[in-house]
């Protein structure tokens, strides 16, 4: 078994190099473009603002999701709560969720406020004003 493992391993790690060595030989004049895979972002303006911009719809996506996820825990803790019917072990259970599910919550709000914030002082940098 340990024999098979290691020829897996020389044969996958030799195996990308023969492939990248596998170029045409003639320069292409024609320029390179990568596609961004987010819609929304426009590089081709060369302000110099695609990373920027490809990050915030990055954070964009993640607070939308991480909000639905929110969304549904408050609707967990409140069955917690429904559930719990006054035992105090599963009050207290339902608490902490509650507890957890705000502080998630915060968690989302600040990274989208930390990164308004970057942009604002980068863009005053930037500008000089």
């Amino acid at each position: 078994m340990r024999y098979l493992v290691i020829v897996l391993f020389f044969i996958f790690a030799c195996l990308p190099a023969g492939i990248v060595f596998a170029a045409s030989d003639t320069p292409s004049s024609d320029p390179i473009f990568l596609i961004n895979p987010l819609k929304g972002v426009d590089c081709s303006s060369g302000d110099g603002n695609c990373l920027s911009a490809f990050l915030a719809s990055i954070l964009q996506f993640v607070v939308y999701i991480g909000s639905i996820v929110v969304i549904f825990m408050l609707i967990y803790v409140g069955y917690l709560f429904v559930v719990a019917r006054g035992v105090p072990g599963e009050i207290t259970k339902a608490k902490d969720a509650l507890l957890w599910t705000v502080v998630g919550a915060l968690i989302l709000l600040g990274a989208q406020a930390i990164s308004l914030g970057i942009q604002a002082t980068v863009a005053a940098l930037s500008t000089g004003g």
